[in-house]
């Protein structure tokens, strides 16, 4: 579960540090920086799983590279005078605990050490500096708190992206690095110097082997492959932080048309490869596509069923049977292919340990709107399935959403600012800094909801 984000540079976020919850729901007016903050996250997750900085930056992430870095009083014609500019992005966070088995697993299914023939003549990876090669039992990745930080630099004049810096620490009981002011040297990955077109990363988790590797500045050093019997919460960070998805459905024509026959583990970003994934269910998953059916008749009683098939053409074709008649996708409401997707986020194999989503009420009635919002409960506070940060205008699902999970976004001359609700007063005023947040239980019991409050402008700079 991501715990805490700390962006800086990065479009409105000049500099924020927001602590979150299982369920992160974020309000406010339009421009003040609830895209941007998903788009932080998206960058982080496309560079950790393995996009070349340059790639990380372009679709479905949002606007050029130059115009991802804050733009100072002058525009953007401001940011090309300048020699370099950066963004950097901090997260800490707990691993997952079926990442925490998935890379147990992945050290089970080696030998052990002492097992391996030394005459079999297979030589060390050159880039690989091992002191020793110690027997490390398996199951030996914990479930801990970690740091991750990354610095991004630029230099307009010559459009050049590349990574500056990097690290990868675990955290104490205090949310301190592990040896606090001299952590660095018991942190799991440390940038040691940066070249003019590399960087020499130390990795080291076990006390007997260090690697020190060049790697390149379009790359993120936890974006690369590790060995989990030496490198155990390198490998679990890496699949954390690229496990996480991001949607914003667009029914006009992505998810409407036909896909190409094949096997699709999750949904496309704005909704596409819907039927693919669908019929990948029901094929490979019956009883979870059964699942997925009776939570779509309970939304929408007058589904009778879902269908799922292979055209003349071999694309994958879906429809929705009602009274007996089965209507294709290309025929369905902007909202009834929004709930089909929001119901099919879950994922077929892997859960995603974090899912982004904007503005999910879109085109969905307004008595629906509540049971999207015990969806998005149930899938993170209830069962821990997920957890989910959503950027929303409506002010229905605030209203269904517990207060302790909503946080108010707004923008001043400082850029985005993002505070939980418990931070303003009853009427609407930012409590001073040292005095105690407001007990949201005792808030229920005002006269005014969260939605009136919002209509009324109270949240609005």
């Amino acid at each position: 579960m991501l715990k805490r984000i700390k962006v800086k540079g990065y479009k409105s976020l000049r500099d924020i540090d927001v602590e979150l919850q299982p369920l992160t729901v974020l309000f406010g007016p339009n421009a003040a920086g609830k895209s941007n903050f998903l788009g932080a996250l998206q960058l982080l997750s496309r560079i950790t799983a393995g996009y070349g900085i340059k790639d990380a930056f372009y679709q479905p992430h949002r606007a050029r590279p130059l115009e991802c870095f804050s733009l100072p009083p002058e525009g953007l014609e401001g940011l090309l005078d300048r020699k370099s500019v950066c963004l950097s992005i901090e997260v800490d966070f707990t691993l997952s605990d079926f990442i925490v088995d998935s890379v147990n697993g992945q050290i089970g299914g080696f030998r052990q050490i002492s097992e391996v023939d030394e005459s079999s003549g297979i030589d060390e990876p050159s880039e690989i500096d091992m002191v020793k090669e110690p027997r490390i039992d398996i199951g030996v990745l914990k479930k801990h708190k970690l740091r991750y930080y990354i610095e991004i630099e630029m230099l307009p004049k010559i459009a050049t992206l590349r990574v500056k810096d990097e690290y990868l620490v675990a955290l104490d009981e205090k949310d301190r690095p592990i040896g606090y002011k001299g952590w660095y040297r018991y942190s799991f990955l440390l940038t040691r110097e940066v070249l003019e077109d590399s960087r020499l990363m130390r990795m080291k988790e076990h006390p007997d082997v260090v690697m020190v590797r060049s790697v390149g500045t379009n790359h993120s050093a936890l974006s690369q492959q590790y060995d989990p019997r030496y490198y155990p919460y390198l490998t679990a960070a890496r699949q954390e932080i690229a496990s996480w998805r991001f949607f914003h459905f667009e029914p006009c024509e992505r998810m409407r048309i036909p896909d190409p026959g094949k096997s699709t583990w999750h949904i496309g970003p704005m909704g596409e490869e819907l039927p693919a994934y669908l019929h990948t269910l029901k094929v490979e998953n019956p009883c979870q596509f059964e699942s997925f059916e009776k939570g779509l008749r309970y939304i929408l009683p007058w589904v009778e069923g879902v269908e799922t098939y292979l055209n003349n053409h071999g694309d994958i074709e879906l429809e929705i049977r009602k009274n007996g008649i089965s209507i294709s996708t290309r025929s369905l409401s902007d909202g009834t292919l929004r709930i089909i997707a929001l119901l099919a986020i879950r994922g077929a194999k892997q859960l995603p340990t974090l899912v982004g989503l904007e503005e999910p009420e879109n085109g969905i009635h307004s008595r629906h709107i509540q049971i999207v919002a015990e969806m998005l409960k149930t899938r993170t506070i209830y069962t821990g399935w997920s957890q989910y940060i959503v950027a929303t205008h409506s002010p229905i699902l605030v209203d269904w959403v517990p207060k302790e999970s909503l946080f108010v976004v707004t923008e001043g001359d400082e850029g985005t600012r993002i505070e939980s609700f418990s931070s303003f007063g009853p009427l609407g005023r930012r409590l001073p800094t040292d005095s105690p947040p407001i007990d949201v239980v005792e808030s229920d019991r005002e006269s005014l909801s969260v939605s009136e409050r919002i209509l009324r402008g109270d949240f609005d700079d």
